[in-house]
């Protein structure tokens, strides 16, 4: 009700009760409900912008995918130790990382993720290859592209396990490397030679992928 219809109300209100006696005058009545009226408007508008506020940040927080992701430095001492692979910082500024035979290939995104915190910037998919606009294609035959070597060292031990040495000082600028593990399929088609597909790619350019695997290679 605007303040308009209330003065007609106040003066209907008025001529009804001329021969009644109350002990607070209309007036203050009104005014009272008026002052009601005004402070639940104040109220009801933080209430919108509040839940307008809350609604922006639940929109940001909804695509966390699109803030960079954070790289922990070396000196930090990150250490991550799985069934699956074990992730350490060294203080020379290299990252280890141990994987077991059976679960080689198997927990990408925790690794590619342990890797990253590390301070490696690395990108890590299974049966999918990507490769950047200046790439020759050429592998050696395991699976190595150019330059994957000065930022990449394998070793592997006795009992099966396999040290890869990850080197992040080697890295060019706006580069990642690029680790294509082989599916099943994959795997069985090339009886498992090469397990993996290693490349340097650009971060800042955008990259080819897709699902051929490389030629089967008899020895490494």
């Amino acid at each position: 009700m605007n303040d308009s219809a209330t003065d007609q109300l106040l003066d209907t209100l008025r001529g009804s009760l001329d021969d009644v006696h109350l002990a607070t005058p209309v007036e203050e009545i009104v005014a009272a409900g008026r002052a009601r009226r005004r402070r639940r408007m104040v109220a009801g508008a933080g209430v919108v912008a509040l839940v307008a506020g809350l609604a922006a940040g639940v929109s940001t927080l909804a695509n966390p995918s699109a803030a960079p992701p954070s790289y922990a430095t070396s000196g930090q001492g990150v250490h991550v130790h799985t069934v699956a692979y074990t992730v350490d910082t060294q203080k020379d500024g290299t990252v280890h990382a141990t994987f077991d035979k059976q679960r080689y290939f198997t927990d990408h995104v925790g690794l590619q993720a342990a890797l990253r915190r590390a301070g490696f910037p690395v990108l890590i998919k299974t049966g999918v290859f990507c490769s950047g606009p200046d790439d020759d294609g050429k592998l050696s035959p395991s699976g190595g592209g150019a330059g994957v070597e000065r930022v990449m060292e394998g070793v592997r031990e006795h009992d099966g396990r396999v040290t890869f040495i990850f080197k992040p000082e080697n890295m060019p600028r706006n580069t990642q490397l690029f680790i294509g593990y082989l599916d099943a399929a994959q795997l069985a088609a090339v009886h498992n030679n090469p397990g993996s597909v290693e490349r340097l790619v650009p971060t800042n350019k955008k990259l080819t992928c897709d699902t051929v695997a490389p030629p089967e290679h008899m020895y490494r």
